[in-house]
């Protein structure tokens, strides 16, 4: 009646429900990593506050969940620190920034066997369009495809995220009043970012490495696992 396609609409109904498994286990291995190196880096702050888990309920934010799924860009529960317990204050605040994009670019390499495998269990079964093997394909795409983009997201010099906090690690003392009168305006600067990526083309060389760096593992585990299905 409205010229709406159904079935396209209810099939990208189901993707972004696919999705979300793959969103959960980015943001909880991204918070238990950064749990866990503030922890050999003698910070008790996380482990004390329940987060050294890979419980999801301890690290999802569920209004960053349902951006993540509906828009695109998302956020777990921010990891409590006190970098004052830390050996080496700008070192090790570095290695912790650092240490969730690691996780998941990790993750992602992991995780993408399993997309790999389950792409060749659905072409040597013949299957329809959301057939079993399709389906757990599609699951382990999203979750092998979803840590990347999300590390390379976090690792945007915008504050808040990891990025700005590995930079802002260096950065000279003297700058820490003009810092923090920045990152009294960190919502209006993310914001105005997000709008900027919709309305731009912006993201696509943003995520270009993320990009190229999935079809790199895929083609890793292309090499490894295909040669059983020749």
């Amino acid at each position: 009646m409205f010229g709406l396609d159904t079935q396209n609409i209810v099939y990208e109904i189901i993707l972004k429900v696919l999705a979300v498994p793959g969103i959960v286990l980015a943001f909880t291995f991204k918070g238990f990593a950064q749990a866990l190196v503030s922890k050999w880096l003698g910070d008790p702050t996380p482990e004390a506050q329940g987060r050294l888990t890979m419980n999801p309920m301890a690290h999802i934010d569920w209004f960053g969940l349902l951006a993540m799924v509906v828009l695109g860009f998302g956020w777990h529960k921010p990891i409590p620190t006190n970098s004052r317990f830390y050996k080496h204050p700008r070192r090790d605040r570095a290695i912790y920034s650092i240490s969730g994009p690691v996780a998941l670019v990790i993750l992602s390499f992991v995780l993408t066997s399993l997309s790999v495998l389950f792409a060749y269990l659905a072409a040597g079964n013949q299957e329809t369009e959301l057939g079993v093997f399709t389906i757990f394909r599609l699951i382990f795409m999203n979750a092998s495809s979803y840590p990347l983009f999300l590390a390379a997201f976090y690792m945007l010099p915008l504050p808040g995220l990891d990025g700005y906090n590995l930079i802002t690690s260096f950065t000279p003392y003297s700058w820490n009043e003009f810092l923090y009168k920045v990152e009294r305006y960190s919502m209006f600067i993310f914001l105005g970012f997000i709008i900027l990526m919709r309305i731009t083309n912006i993201s696509s060389y943003l995520f270009l490495p993320a990009n190229l760096l999935y079809k790199f593992f895929e083609g890793v585990w292309m090499s490894v696992i295909g040669p059983f299905f020749g």
